[in-house]
């Protein structure tokens, strides 16, 4: 949950107007897309990921099964190691690998 609300942050830096949010933690992505007030312990992220939503003239939250996107997984694990790092246009070369993987599947 953390992760989406700062992917919506560095979206709304870099101006994008449309996003599409998948994550593979299905309870997250209901929680984003329902409409009753969530009082869990995250429920205040919740809260500023919707509000941050209104940013945005669409956004979609989904949810996908974490082998449907291996790149964001790996990446996922690489950012306990280095919080913020951004490859922009590039793959980092230790993901790249995945990445491929990705991209076949999508065939």
């Amino acid at each position: 949950v953390l992760a989406a609300r700062r992917a919506l942050v560095f979206a709304k830096e870099l101006g994008f107007d449309r996003v599409v949010v998948e994550g593979d933690f299905a309870n997250i992505i209901t929680a984003v897309n329902g409409r009753l007030m969530d009082f869990s312990a995250m429920g205040h992220v919740l809260l500023d990921i919707k509000s941050l939503s209104s940013c945005f003239s669409f956004i979609s939250f989904q949810h996908i099964n974490r082998e449907g996107n291996c790149v964001a997984h790996k990446l996922a694990r690489q950012a306990a190691n280095f919080p913020f790092l951004v490859w922009m246009e590039s793959v980092p070369p230790d993901v790249f690998e995945v990445y491929q993987l990705d991209l076949l599947r999508m065939q």
